[in-house]
């Protein structure tokens, strides 16, 4: 296996030097690493300890993360053969790539595979939260597809895509504002791709309130979008439940900005296609009330309750 690593960044990120100290610190080298500056008003610069060791690409203009990550992709060499992605505010652990490495000799048939996942905060302490993790070994396409549509278990920083796989399908979806991973793995799974979920190969995500995922409704508008494109590959009631988790993840994102007549409104959406735990009946009835409401919008945007 010979990776190469893209590295999507816009802007100045408190992140950037310790990500890369990781993926140039892996026990297994890659074969090469490009970062993608997407148009940053003030082009970002590599640290000193890095320049010559890494390919930084500029875009003209910022093109959203899809779209700088398939630039990425494109710079790569030719003989690169597996992409490893990494964003700019993500750690490796020193062993992943080369756990990805063992496991594509185990399972030589396999186009993405994926690691463990610990989600950090900001000041790189675990925060708690359990990612959606799928159980070690190989999984067929068929058979994980309605899994992955469902709870995305697959983070971007801990994958690694099959070359010539990614390219049949197109690479991400550029007009994906958020997402946009996602849709590509769904897209690589509907073409027949199997995955591996890599065991040992370790990334630690972080939470932290200028990464895109914060952006709760951008976020749910994206995933409402890839799960409407992909609703004839998956069960009607895979549907539901899907949609049902978008349009609460969407309420919760208008009432931290205020916006809770559409909240409520969103939240009974939510509950017309599946039926509301207590605790999201007791949130839908909060945003009723102006002096309790926002405590919803001041509350933990990743949490469950």
């Amino acid at each position: 296996m010979r990776a190469g690593v893209v590295l999507p960044v816009r802007g100045f990120s408190p992140y950037l030097i310790q990500t890369l100290d990781a993926v140039l610190a892996q026990t297994r080298p890659a074969a090469a690493v490009v970062v993608v500056d997407d148009g940053s008003t003030r082009p970002v610069a590599l640290h000193p300890d890095h320049v010559g060791r890494v390919q930084l690409l500029r875009l003209d203009r910022s093109r959203g993360p899809g779209a700088a990550r398939n630039a990425g992709v494109a710079a790569l060499p030719e003989d690169v053969d597996f992409v490893a992605f990494c964003d700019h505010d993500d750690v490796w652990d020193p062993g992943h790539l080369a756990a990805h490495a063992r496991a594509i000799q185990r399972h030589p048939e396999a186009s993405i595979l994926t690691g463990d996942t610990t989600i950090v905060g900001p000041d790189d302490r675990p925060t708690g939260e359990r990612w959606n993790a799928l159980h070690p070994g190989a999984h067929r396409s068929f058979l994980v597809l309605p899994l992955v549509y469902e709870r995305h278990p697959l983070c971007t920083s801990a994958t690694v895509v099959r070359r010539a796989a990614l390219e049949a399908v197109g690479g991400f979806d550029e007009e994906l504002p958020q997402a946009e991973d996602l849709d590509l793995w769904l897209r690589l799974l509907e073409a027949g791709s199997d995955l591996v979920a890599v065991l040992g190969a370790t990334v630690r995500y972080r939470r932290h309130p200028g990464g895109l995922t914060h952006d709760l409704i951008t976020l749910a508008e994206s995933l409402l979008r890839v799960h409407r494109a992909h609703a004839e590959q998956v069960q009607a009631p895979v549907v539901r439940r899907a949609t049902a988790a978008d349009l609460r993840g969407m309420a919760t994102g208008l009432a931290r900005v205020g916006a809770h007549e559409r909240a409520r409104a969103v939240l009974a959406e939510a509950d017309a296609l599946l039926p509301p735990r207590p605790v999201e009946r007791l949130r839908r009835a909060l945003l009723a009330v102006p002096l309790l409401r926002t405590r919803i919008g001041r509350g933990d945007p990743y949490g469950a309750g």
